[in-house]
């Protein structure tokens, strides 16, 4: 059995794989199907031909070229459906659909009755059995090509006109797989017609397989990888690494026409490459496809530059309106984009308004205010990931979301929509257009531009809170007023740095920038960690100033307490690790409605349960809920140190800690509990803890009903 028998095989495989992926990707996408169709087809093809090369007699080999163009012979309309589906254009091009069908269906039906005008048989040539065409073969040929070149037509009729990048790049792979389709047909047609004159080119390889491989699986890649990666960027790089390869060859060929290879010892072409290999993986070669990057990519290093250039200005700024002119304008500017719209929450419209708008020929985006109660806005608050207008339609999990939003989606002009959240809440957002440039935003830049909302958001809060404490200033005494400026200087000092050291190290962790040794790994999660406990502390002290001074805001909302609770459970996990410690729950299954900020109420419990996991050792963490006449109790117990009698009664006071060893250990600035006490009186409700020492303790927390 060689390769070339195998080979076949290996494609049915490949061919095969891909439609179970692409259907169980997304079983409801007509793209999904048709492309599944497409690779049956496919495998038809591989298998017979599998077949064929291990035909034993001529009458075998003519039953399996029938096989064989069963399913050649519905390729080019399966190809063709899927190319106007691609370009939502099917409806346009009905006729010629229905055309590309009936053809299939005649060939088809010419093919399996046998007939001697497509084929009279068979014949022997060096690569094995081939078919023996009758009249009828030729135009079978050209329907075959026509429908691949026609497809290809409307790919590049269209491509310039794509207003989505990542739509056009998903379009350049399907044109360079067809291309190479073409090729690998235009091959094994120039044999099929030059061998009755040049019998030399019977020894050529046919390339159908080999081509139609490759072809399915451009194909598939475009529909399957959501985040597809920049294929002009790869074709450059593929073209640069080409080049590289020729010279190299070119120059060993010339090398063997001066000198007598028998006669030179092995070691002075070994050492030598050798040396070139060792130079390219050391971080000399890293540096010099630095430099090649830097060369041909530059609008792509100039983008992921700007981003980072801009995380950085962010936090030198404390004046609001200034803030959103250097976002905007330089992300239009820097990047360049075509545009870029910045949208604030609005309290009076309940609505994400536009607040900041740039684009570089004067024509934005024309974005309406987004109402909070929008499928995007939800969806931005619940997974604070930045949104690729493209993947909603091929991702089976944000399409299934935005089914009933489709139309507002297609209302917004951009190729990116990113939330800016801060302390678990949206904030703004950011309509990010596409670039001048025509390229994608690859997985870095993409990594990158959310760390960047991130620092913006935080940002953005910061100036918000320095004008509302300057502009309470006038009123306030003058104690009060210097501590509203220390406040807001806290926040700017110590938030906007600690967030782009989170963020950053983040980055690193994710090997965005190339590997890491194991000690490297660990300083810089250490970093990671210390940097996010420390704006915790930070955090907790500002919002014990804002409910201090009345500027806490309440949202409230019916809210699943099942839900919330696994969700602090799972947070509170990686605290528990390392100790002999259960943390379990206790909750009825049917609980009557309740109405709360969803937020602040899920803070409660991870301050309550953060406390016991930290004082408790071994044994568990409950926590229950039971309904009440006219509210809920939440109580959260745990088998911990307990807490003595004389320091339960300024157990809520702010700036308090336990005096026992335990409690020293654990750190913090004793804030936690008097905001959750707070956050509970906000609602509405009280707070109390049971407890003695050395036999755990139970906080319990009421909220009303609706």
């Amino acid at each position: 059995m060689t390769l070339h028998n195998l080979l076949p095989l290996f494609a049915l495989l490949l061919n095969v794989s891909l439609a179970g992926i692409t259907l169980f990707r997304n079983p409801e996408s007509r793209l999904n199907r048709l492309f599944a169709y497409f690779v049956g087809g496919m495998a038809a093809w591989n298998f017979g031909v599998f077949m064929l090369r291990r035909s034993p007699d001529e009458a075998t080999a003519v039953f399996w070229e029938v096989v064989i163009h069963s399913g050649v012979i519905v390729l080019p309309v399966f190809y063709y459906h899927f190319v106007l589906i691609f370009l939502e254009s099917t409806t346009r091009h009905r006729r010629s659909l229905a055309a590309a069908y009936a053809l299939a269906i005649v060939f088809s039906i010419i093919n399996l009755s046998g007939t001697a005008f497509f084929m009279s048989g068979v014949k022997t040539t060096y690569w094995g059995w081939a078919p023996a065409t009758g009249i009828l073969y030729t135009p079978f040929f050209i329907y075959w090509n026509f429908f691949l070149i026609y497809g290809l037509m409307h790919l590049v009729g269209v491509y310039k006109d794509v207003e989505s990048s990542f739509r056009r790049n998903r379009a350049t792979l399907i044109l360079l797989g067809t291309l190479v389709s073409l090729i690998g047909g235009v091959i094994d047609f120039a044999r099929f017609i030059l061998v009755r004159f040049v019998p030399a080119t019977d020894l050529v390889y046919p390339m159908g397989i080999p081509a139609n491989m490759i072809f399915a699986l451009m194909l598939g890649t475009s529909i399957v990888r959501y985040r597809l990666f920049d294929v002009n960027v790869a074709v450059k790089k593929s073209a640069i690494y080409l080049l590289l390869w020729g010279v190299l060859t070119s120059a060993l060929a010339m090398a063997e026409q001066y000198a007598d290879w028998d006669q030179v010892n092995p070691l002075w072409i070994i050492l030598p490459l050798g040396f070139v290999m060792t130079l390219l993986v050391s971080p000399l070669g890293q540096r010099l496809e630095e430099r090649i990057e830097r060369l041909m990519f530059r609008r792509r290093r100039g983008c992921y530059e700007t981003l980072l250039d801009l995380s950085k200005r962010m936090g030198a700024i404390l004046d609001f309106g200034r803030l959103m002119e250097t976002l905007v304008h330089g992300l239009v500017r820097g990047v360049p984009l075509t545009h870029c719209v910045l949208m604030i929450y609005d309290p009076q419209r309940s609505a994400f308004a536009v607040f900041r708008e740039d684009a570089t020929a004067g024509e934005g985006a024309g974005a309406n205010a987004i109402a909070v109660d929008s499928p995007i806005v939800l969806w931005l608050n619940q997974t604070g990931r930045v949104l690729v207008k493209e993947e909603v339609k091929l991702n089976p999990e944000i399409s299934a979301y935005f089914e009933a939003a489709e139309s507002e989606l297609d209302e917004i002009k951009a190729a990116l929509i990113v939330p800016l959240k801060i302390e678990g809440k949206l904030t703004g957002i950011l309509l990010v257009g596409e670039k001048l440039s025509g390229d994608i935003f690859d997985e870095q830049e993409l990594e990158v531009l959310a760390v960047l909302a991130n620092q913006v958001a935080i940002s953005l809060e910061n100036a918000r809170l320095y004008e509302e404490l300057s502009g309470s200033n006038a009123q306030l005494m003058q104690a009060s007023r210097l501590k509203s400026q220390f406040l807001a200087s806290m926040s700017h000092e110590l938030r906007t740095p600690l967030n782009s050291i989170i963020g950053f190290s983040k980055v690193l962790l994710n090997r965005l920038d190339g590997e890491l040794t194991e000690r490297q790994e660990t300083y810089i999660r250490s970093v990671h960690n210390s940097g996010s406990h420390l704006l915790q502390l930070i955090n907790g002290i500002l919002d014990f100033s804002r409910i201090e001074a009345g500027k806490l805001e309440m949202i409230s909302e019916e809210i699943d307490l099942h839900e919330l609770i696994d969700e602090c459970l799972e947070s509170s996990m990686p605290l528990a690790r390392g100790k002999q410690l259960k943390l379990e729950k206790n909750v009825p299954l049917e609980l009557p409605p309740l109405a709360a900020d969803r937020t602040k109420v899920k803070q409660i419990l991870l301050n309550l349960l953060s406390n016991a996991v930290k004082f408790t050792t071994q044994g568990r963490v409950l926590v229950s809920v039971v309904a009440e006449q006219e509210a809920v109790r939440v109580s959260v117990a745990d088998t911990g140190v307990g807490i003595r009698e004389d320091d339960l009664a300024r157990l809520f006071e702010p700036f308090q800690q336990l005096d026992n060893p335990v409690a020293r250990g654990a750190g913090g600035t004793g804030l936690g509990l008097a905001i959750s006490k707070k956050f509970v009186e906000l609602h509405g409700g009280r707070v109390w803890a049971e407890s003695r020492e050395n036999q755990g303790s139970t906080f319990h927390f009421t909220l009303p009903l609706i």
